[in-house]
């Protein structure tokens, strides 16, 4: 299923990509539990105008895995992933982010307020913003807690990381079983444990502070931002826009019907139309 990628020596570490089509630059970011596999649907619609450039994160799929935890904070990554910009030649470029690429998305457009066009933030809520939300019930955050107990979380998941991720990926039963297995392969592979735990500890004790400050210091996005998030995920009803509003000048989008939390994986077609839409108000080529 995976590509060969391509690979840039930057920030101190190799970082694997994807690079598609002829055009304006379109950076897209990854979370967890997935790869830069996880734009392949709307990767060819996309190409047919951008270039599109999907890297693995540091720590997952065919990216290095530094062994230092503390190179996993979100400053680290967002430096990666300028640098890979820089290493393409692109003055100008968009960025999409999902999940944990969302953050990394939101510190290129506040950092680089003049190369950042757009950005796209896909069912992702401003970190640090103070919004009312409704009380998720389901228990399904209980990892954050789990991943933070040091010395214990990499024992037991490392007896046998293809069940404990492959709790992560029977929650999107829009996977197919090819998808599926490739997920539970590349999270199995030697050292993404220790990567995963060090990724997800940097973004709550490292990453939480930062953008506390962030929020305290009153400094805003100049960036224009567009948010869509699934209707049926732990996002839906939730005012997403305006906690964006709380940290960016200019702020726009729209709640995805039949989605919950993989909105381009679900509904890849209303993705492309968000992007490129956004693309035309922003008078990209």
């Amino acid at each position: 299923m995976a590509n060969e990628p391509l690979y840039a020596d930057i920030n101190g570490a190799k970082i694997a990509y994807d690079r598609t089509g002829t055009g304006f630059g379109v950076l897209l970011l990854h979370g967890f539990p997935r790869t830069r596999r996880t734009w392949a649907q709307i990767t060819p619609a996309l190409a047919e105008r951008f270039t599109v450039v999907a890297p693995d994160r540091r720590g997952y799929g065919d990216s290095e895995l530094p062994s230092d935890p503390a190179a996993y904070a979100n400053t680290h990554v967002a430096a990666d992933l300028f640098a890979l910009t820089q290493h393409l030649g692109w003055d100008s470029f968009m960025v999409v982010g999902h999940d944990k690429g969302a953050p990394a998305a939101r510190r290129l457009a506040a950092d680089h307020p003049d190369a950042v066009r757009g950005a796209v933030i896909v069912d992702g809520v401003a970190e640090g913003a103070k919004i009312e939300r409704k009380r998720d019930t389901t228990g399904r955050s209980w990892y954050f807690d789990f991943f933070r107990q040091r010395g214990v979380a990499e024992q037991i998941i490392g007896q046998n990381p293809g069940l404990f991720f492959g709790l992560f990926l029977d929650r999107n039963p829009h996977l197919s079983p090819e998808q599926r297995a490739f997920y539970v392969e590349q999270f199995s592979k030697p050292g993404t444990v220790e990567a995963v735990l060090a990724d997800y500890r940097a973004s709550l004790e490292i990453d939480r502070g930062y953008w506390a400050e962030v929020m305290a210091s009153g400094r805003r996005i100049r960036t224009p931002i567009c948010a869509i998030w699934g209707a049926e995920g732990s996002n839906g009803g939730a005012p997403v826009l305006d906690a964006w509003r709380q940290v960016a000048d200019d702020v726009r989008g729209e709640e995805i019907a039949g989605a919950a939390h993989y909105v381009h994986e679900q509904q890849p077609e209303a993705t492309v139309r968000h992007i490129m839409r956004f693309a035309d108000e922003l008078g990209v080529p």
